[in-house]
């Protein structure tokens, strides 16, 4: 990861999406915020590009053509440098049994559209934020 002009690690996220227009504003807007971004206009291509590609995160639409939003996400989580990636997916459908569904079959987050751009912002910040180190439970702590 190359560093922004503030020290910090750039973080690559994806976004994949069949509608072209949703698929700009997405890109557009966390580019704005500070992230690189990766689009695909559907899955197929998206599974391409991970395998050369370290993301630290998947937004994908729950309907496409061939392959659905957590029929991706199950496919994204096979490619081992990717096993652990967080994949947020958003749907017009945004039902609990959606929502169910997707999280027995590895997503993460389900955001219903209209997307409310502050609130996803604020799941790509807390889905790739790096995690606390852990302590060292064989060292005890002194002062």
């Amino acid at each position: 990861m190359a560093p922004t002009e503030q020290g910090r690690p750039v973080i690559s996220v994806m976004v994949v999406d069949d509608d072209e227009a949703t698929l700009n504003l997405l890109g557009t807007f966390l580019r704005r915020n500070g992230y690189r971004v990766i689009t695909a206009t559907n899955p197929v291509k998206a599974l391409e590009l991970l395998q050369h590609e370290d993301v630290r995160l998947v937004i994908t639409d729950l309907m496409m053509p061939h392959v659905d939003g957590i029929s991706f996400t199950q496919q994204v989580h096979q490619i081992p440098r990717h096993r652990d990636v967080p994949v947020i997916m958003i749907t017009a459908f945004g039902s609990d049994e959606v929502s169910d569904k997707g999280m027995r079959r590895g997503v993460a987050m389900t955001l219903a559209k209209p997307l409310e751009l502050s609130k996803l912002l604020d799941l790509v910040g807390f889905a790739t934020a790096e995690p606390p180190p852990k302590k060292d439970a064989q060292k005890p702590e002194t002062d």
